[in-house]
């Protein structure tokens, strides 16, 4: 029973991996919208014909007024769908409008079933087989447009299919009977098609988003690449003025030389790793060269202290070629609103970092600053 009634939860409430929800909320909201404003109107064009086609054994109350009221819901549907509800933009806002529209379009399928059964029980027996079409139709339409919301879907497809498929299979006759069946064949195959269809979108964001992790990552370490810490820059630069630490292995091509380049990608690894725990990823950490990172944050997020702790941290811990590791670090500070700006920052930092290799390495120099102490070395410094 525990596993039955977790297929049943799946099937209506699918899962939905966490680092894409936002998104998939987001684009199922937006279609939801264009596809709802195309069936509100469509809906309202043939209320007319619900009007018409009601049996005239039928009350006043489905003849006229059921039709009417389904006519103005739909005009005010398409009215309020017609404004810019501002889906793309808040995934809460999205959720909202997916709920809103399953009550919606769940009140719409209660009075078109109810006009359907009213009519079916009051047609004569040679008109009664017109109603599970135009109800099977709508039906089918409808849920096609809502599909973006499963739960609207299946709830469309069982208020208007389910009470006609009863009558159809309880009318005594054979043909009401083949309908019947031929009705659940079709509903559960676009239920089927719906589920396929959710899947793909949600495999295809998934994999959206690992080529925009791809995209602006570094494979080697995990790290953001130098793309990356420019999209964060501008993002972040416009807000107040940003430090930004650019950190160099001194010697690295020694590492590589002496262990080989499996050693020397070790060690780009543990020193990644001890930026992101030294950083807190209150900067943006990335990997923008072959052995050169950079930190970027403001200034309350970067203080100057840190270079310093970076300096003594990495001095001190033990690396896989099993020898001491020291580092330059070079600092600039300054806003950021465009290109050109981040590319006079990256380049006074740079300056800064040159200045630190000249005089000595294993230190950090603030540009326009006095420099920052040396890592104070030990017996075992090599260089």
């Amino acid at each position: 029973m525990g596993k039955l009634g977790a297929a049943i939860g799946e099937f209506f409430n699918p899962h939905i991996p966490e680092e894409i929800r936002d998104e998939f909320l987001l684009l199922s909201a937006s279609q939801l919208q264009v596809q709802s404003r195309l069936l509100f109107l469509a809906l309202l064009l043939t209320t007319p014909t619900a009007a018409l086609a009601a049996s005239q054994g039928a009350s006043f109350w489905v003849r006229v007024v059921t039709p009417a009221a389904m006519a103005l819901f739909c005009l005010l549907g398409f009215l309020n769908l017609n404004r810019d509800l501002r889906l793309s933009v808040s995934p809460r806002r999205a959720a909202r409008f997916l709920m809103e529209s399953t009550v919606a379009s769940s009140l719409i399928a209660v009075m078109c079933s109810a006009w359907c059964v009213h009519s079916w029980l009051g047609a004569p027996a040679s008109e009664r087989i017109y109603y599970p079409i135009i109800i099977a139709l709508g039906a089918f339409s409808t849920a096609y447009c809502v599909a973006s919301a499963r739960i609207a879907a299946i709830l469309n497809l069982s208020i208007n299919l389910v009470p006609m498929t009863v009558l159809l299979t309880t009318s005594g006759s054979r043909m009401d009977f083949a309908v019947a069946i031929s009705l659940m064949v079709a509903a559960l195959f676009q239920l089927h098609m719906i589920v396929k269809q959710q899947g793909n979108v949600v495999n295809l964001l998934c994999l959206q988003r690992r080529a925009r992790e791809l995209a602006l990552s570094d494979p080697l370490t995990g790290l953001l690449n130098r793309r990356a810490l420019l999209d964060n820059a501008l993002a972040l630069g416009r807000e107040e003025p940003l430090r930004l630490l650019v950190i160099d292995i001194d010697h690295f091509k020694a590492i590589n030389d002496g262990h080989g380049h499996d050693v020397g990608d070790q060690v780009l690894c543990e020193v990644a790793e001890r930026l992101a725990i030294r950083a807190e990823i209150m900067g943006s950490v990335a990997r923008i060269g072959g052995e050169e990172f950079a930190i970027l944050g403001t200034a309350a997020e970067l203080p100057e202290a840190l270079a310093l702790a970076i300096l003594i941290d990495l001095r001190t811990a033990a690396m896989p070629h099993g020898q001491p590791l020291t580092v330059s670090i070079g600092i600039a500070e300054g806003s950021v609103g465009s290109e050109d700006d981040w590319r006079d920052l990256f380049q006074r930092a740079d300056m800064a970092l040159y200045e630190a290799k000249q005089s000595g390495r294993n230190r950090a120099v603030h540009f326009e600053a006095s420099p920052l102490p040396a890592a104070k070395p030990d017996r075992t410094a090599a260089a």
